[in-house]
């Protein structure tokens, strides 16, 4: 970490701000920029792993607007590849196809971003950025356009901070996913009964409440649960009108609450919403007749 600290003046200020932020919008603009101009890159972006839907997203500021944008976190793209190769890239011309093929001859850039928007990629610098270690990427820094190309100093600059970077970000998701979950509770509160479990889109187990545990025999606590596959610890539920419900609010996309009636457990079925309408997590409110 020295060797960054005598190469840039204000090395000491960015490592206050990645440090201090719980806000993920932040470091993925505020933060970004202070990198932009220590590497001396035309555009930076930060991109971060959603692996429920196998994207990678980020935001940017347009016009003063935070806007989302996501791109598939696949091996062929740039990003992707960093992404899911743990590998760093340092491209001269990322319209030279001869040498993209030198470093894997799948990689490929994407040159429709470019068509649409009239900005001409060239250098480009892709840093994974790990967490621990790097059999866990959290997402990539992308920079792009240093007049000159970027050298090794600025590779070597921003895999130190890519360190840095994993940390705040991990802090930041963790901060936000208990915000998420208290505002889940708020959401909830009226009608807490009995038994509440929240799944995420794939129908996997985000938390779960004591009375899961009861349900399942005491064969699995509420924290083995997080992670599984609900009707996986609960085969009996499969094919029965929780199973069709279920499929249908997130098949077709359901904003409301629905109900499946069992032969001794009513079940509330609830949606809850992202920003954009979509569902983000679906809210299982179990009670006994």
């Amino acid at each position: 970490m020295k060797n960054i600290s005598f190469q840039v003046d204000n090395f000491f200020d960015i490592l206050n701000t990645i440090l201090s932020t719980l806000d993920i919008n932040e470091i993925l603009t505020s933060v970004v920029e202070q990198i932009r101009t220590i590497i001396k890159a035309d555009r930076c972006t930060l991109y971060i792993i959603d692996r429920e839907n196998n994207e990678l997203f980020s935001k940017v500021l347009q016009a003063e607007n935070l806007v989302e944008i996501r791109v598939p976190h696949k091996e062929t793209s740039l990003a992707g590849y960093s992404a899911s190769t743990s590998r760093s890239l340092n491209i001269r011309d990322a319209y030279d196809d001869a040498e993209l093929s030198a470093i894997d001859g799948q990689l490929c850039f994407d040159k429709s971003w470019d068509r649409k928007s009239g900005y001409r990629t060239r250098s480009v610098l892709v840093i994974p950025i790990p967490f621990k270690t790097k059999d866990r990427i959290l997402g990539v820094f992308q920079a792009l356009n240093k007049e000159g190309g970027f050298t090794d100093t600025d590779l070597d600059i921003m895999e130190q901070l890519a360190l840095l970077l994993g940390i705040a970000i991990n802090n930041a998701l963790l901060y936000q996913s208990i915000e998420e979950e208290k505002h889940l509770r708020e959401y909830i509160i009226d009608d807490i009964e009995e038994g509440i479990c929240i799944l995420n889109r794939n129908k996997r187990i985000v938390s779960a409440s004591k009375f899961l545990e009861v349900m399942s025999g005491m064969r699995y606590t509420t924290e083995a649960m997080v992670g599984e596959d609900f009707f996986d610890l609960f085969p009996t539920f499969a094919g029965t009108q929780l199973d069709e419900k279920l499929s249908d609010v997130l098949t077709n996309g359901f904003g409301f609450k629905q109900v499946a009636q069992l032969e001794v457990l009513s079940i509330k079925i609830i949606p809850y919403l992202d920003e954009k309408g979509k569902i983000k997590r679906i809210i299982l409110i179990f009670s006994r007749f």
